[in-house]
């Protein structure tokens, strides 16, 4: 296959690239791009040399990409420009179809058009909180909200969610109780919108629960009711890809309309305008996203070429989806879906496939699974092993399956009757499919979590694979040259093997690494042993109507440290903001010990070469609440100490004085998210921190930490880092030289803690570097292939 045949290519692979490097490059930069290669172009071409003018055309078409990722200013009345955090009424319509996440949660995305009566614009995301929010793509309501920054939790290797929001033009968000939104003009749904819950109603009235929601996702697309159990099922085993509307779905949707009219007569031109019509109709009806959108493009090429008589070329069809979507949301690119749904379908297309109906769909699998394998550990640090096993019986099931729910879901309109025996018929295959899931889930290894890697082990990936294809291609024409893409292809996957599990072998540094993560109205503290052996202190939040933490934000931090199991764990009380992603740690990781108060009554354990005791008030101590019982745990490692308070108010911290237990400490993990009722100047006098850490959320409703608290911090000498200012709180010590660093505000402290002997605070703050570069690295990689996984997927 020549370039000549698929033209587009290059084009969108430039796009693509400029799209990438525009954050990188200034605007005068990429103007300046622009018009080199526009002059070089012409120049060119009149000079007859279309190399170097195709060449040119290509730089500008890098230049244009990254004028389309570069960020527009807002105007004067953006809703961006407010003073935040601001509070007030604002008027708008809804913008699209709301999510509702929870029984009294839902998410929406608002036009705004007025805010406190002064004419505005932009668009927020706000959270409405309490039963009875019925609201419909286009309603005009008028909200009584507060409103700030967009802001996500900020770790090392994480998932920043407020740069995800910002790629879709949101930088503002906003909470609301639902008796607080009036409906001021009541839109009647758009006719995609009604035809959409349409189906679902008809599909929830002749399947029992799970096996309708399972249907709803084979044919919209929509997972949300998707029971938890089925859900992870689907993920373990691979087969998620048939719940995401994507060409698969589109293949059939247009396959079956072409062959239904062609059996009544319509004949070829007529079959293929009417799949083509089917097809646009479908997208809008599933909604905008980016593996429904390249699917719809390429079907309507597809059935636009049979319309026109004409010979489509897949991948020309897939350059010009890409082109297409790049050019209008040039923040697609950074979109898992986006990524997942150009990878697979480009390595389908490329990768030399074997004859043979099992042979062929195994090698189709494979060919998906190899290209989207660098997605998948970026995004969501995962590696499926069973997915070319499991879609053995995925896909023929699911195809099934999706054709007759289309059929039936089309008869429902006509006649309930005549479609409930339709969706009678597909309900054993619904069942066949949880059933495939479960048994492939349930194998070990079918889902193995590793470090997600930086961009040299992606770019090293990507290239093996492209050389390994030219290998094939050139083995038999061109021996010598496929033997030398072939030794090649080889270094390099081994060079991007060794990059990905570096994380895993690496010997420890001998630094004792405590990270207090940004988990947002919670606590969860990795402690990073100075042997290597890893614990953690609490999960985070979690819990009905919440973000686990423990899976969404600390089992990747933990994945991308190489950490694959944890020396111990420790609950220090059952609130959940500090219990509720435990469940999803233990789930997710191997398990040493757990530490809990009687662990501790037989004495301090050792973490390596680090002591860990817990403080503890008498036993005879009038303490009742969970927050007065709490865990407490204190760190030793030579003259480091470090004390971990938890939620304690101020009635432990006094019996803890009384019973003069070992409190003094270096750093000081603040009690109760800087409570007014915690952090006593009595205790603060006993513990003497020179660093003082609050996990808090930021915008959180308890006015966290308290001013008073600060006060007294301050009137101790602490410094304080707030996770809430700071992004996740990082304290490094050898024994000799203690070294704080904020995540996201970059501060950076470093201390000699024996005053008598020589430190090497520049050393510490080399090797901190070092390590921060390093996992900042993995943090690019996940913001250039993309950024989570977002919070709700």
């Amino acid at each position: 296959m020549t370039l000549a045949r698929i033209p587009l290519v290059p084009l969108a692979v430039a796009l693509g690239t400029g799209v990438a490097v525009g954050p990188a490059l200034p605007a005068a930069g990429a103007w300046g791009l622009w018009g080199a290669g526009l002059a070089v172009a012409a120049t060119s071409l009149v000079l007859g040399r279309l190399l170097a003018g195709s060449a040119a055309v290509l730089l500008g078409v890098v230049a244009l990409g990254a004028l389309c990722a570069a960020p527009p200013s807002p105007p004067p009345d953006d809703v961006a420009r407010l003073a935040m955090p601001w509070r007030g009424i604002v008027e708008g319509r809804v913008a699209e179809a709301p999510v509702r996440y929870a029984p009294d949660r839902v998410r929406v995305r608002v036009e705004v058009e007025r805010t406190a009566r002064e004419p505005r614009s932009g668009v927020v995301q706000l959270t409405l909180y309490g039963e009875g929010a019925e609201l419909s793509e286009g309603d005009r309501i008028a909200a009584e909200v507060r409103l700030a920054r967009a802001t996500g939790f900020r770790n090392p290797g994480g998932f920043d969610y407020a740069e995800h929001l910002a790629r879709e033009g949101i930088a503002v968000v906003g909470t609301a109780r639902t008796e607080r939104v009036a409906i001021v003009e009541d839109v009647p749904a758009a006719w995609h919108a009604r035809l959409r819950q349409s189906a679902l109603d008809a599909i929830a009235r002749a399947l029992p629960p799970a096996s309708a929601a399972l249907m709803g996702g084979l044919l919209l697309g929509e997972r949300r009711d998707l029971p938890r159990e089925i859900d992870d099922a689907f993920r373990r085993a691979g087969m998620y890809h048939v719940l995401a509307v994507s060409g698969f779905n589109v293949a059939l949707v247009g396959g079956t309309m072409f062959a239904l009219l062609a059996l009544a007569g319509a004949g070829r031109r007529g079959a293929a305008l009417g799949a083509l019509l089917v097809v646009v109709g479908f997208v809008c009806v599933v909604g905008p996203q980016a593996s429904v959108l390249r699917a719809g493009v390429m079907g309507v090429l597809v059935f636009g070429a049979l319309l026109l008589d004409r010979e489509s070329s897949v991948l020309n069809g897939l350059a010009l989806a890409a082109l297409a979507i790049l050019a209008v949301r040039p923040g697609d690119l950074h979109d898992p879906g986006f990524q997942l749904s150009f990878a697979a379908t480009c390595g389908i297309v490329v990768a030399p496939l074997p004859r043979g109906l099992v042979a062929g769909s195994l090698g189709v699998s494979l060919a998906a699974q190899l290209a989207v394998l660098p997605v998948g550990l970026v995004h969501f640090n995962q590696i499926n092993t069973v997915g070319p096993l499991s879609n053995l019986a995925a896909v023929p099931l699911a195809g099934i399956a999706t054709v007759l729910g289309l059929l039936a879901v089309a008869l429902s309109f006509a006649s309930e009757t005549a479609a409930a025996v339709l969706f009678d018929a597909s309900w054993p295959l619904l069942l066949g499919l949880r059933a495939a899931a479960a048994l492939t889930a349930a194998i070990p290894g079918a889902l193995v979590h590793a470090p997600a890697p930086g961009w040299p082990a992606v770019a090293a990936y990507v290239a093996a694979l492209g050389l390994a294809l030219a290998w094939w291609r050139l083995r038999d024409a061109h021996r010598r040259a496929a033997r030398l893409a072939a030794g090649a292809a080889g270094v390099l996957l081994a060079a991007a093997v060794a990059l990905e599990v570096w994380p895993l072998v690496r010997p420890a540094d001998g630094w004792l690494r405590v990270i207090v993560l940004d988990v947002g109205q919670g606590d969860a503290i990795i402690i990073e042993s100075p042997d290597g052996r890893a614990a953690l202190v609490d999960a985070g939040p979690g819990g009905p109507g919440r973000i686990d933490a423990g899976e969404r934000v600390v089992a990747p931090v933990l994945w991308n440290r190489g950490l694959m199991r944890l020396a111990a764990v420790a609950t220090t009380h059952d609130d959940l903001d500090h219990a509720g992603g435990m469940a999803s740690i233990r789930r997710l990781f191997a398990v040493g010990e757990t530490w809990t108060s009687e662990t501790f009554a037989r004495g301090p354990r050792w973490l390596g070469p680090v002591l860990v005791a817990s403080p503890a008030p008498p036993s005879d101590a009038p303490l009742l609440t969970r927050n007065e019982r709490a865990l407490v745990l204190r760190l030793d490692h030579g003259l480091a100490s470090i004390l971990l308070a938890s939620d304690i108010p101020d009635t432990t911290e006094r019996a803890l004085v009384a019973s003069r237990a070992s409190l003094a400490a270096s750093v000081l993990k603040v009690g109760h998210h800087g409570s007014r009722g915690s952090s006593s100047a009595e205790f603060l006098g006993a513990v003497a921190p020179t660093i003082a850490v609050i996990s808090v959320g930021t915008r959180n409703t308890y006015g966290h930490p308290a001013r008073e608290v600060l006060a007294r911090l301050a009137a101790a000498g602490a410094s304080v880092y707030r996770t809430d200012l700071d992004g996740a709180v990082i304290v490094e010590t050898d024994g000799r030289t203690l070294q704080v660093r904020g995540w996201a505000s970059g501060r950076l402290e470093r201390r000699c803690l024996d005053p008598e002997a020589a430190c090497e605070p520049a050393a510490a703050s080399a090797r901190m570097r070092a390590w921060h570069t390093s996992t900042r690295t993995i943090s690019s990689s996940r913001a250039a292939i993309s950024s989570p996984r977002s919070p709700g997927g």
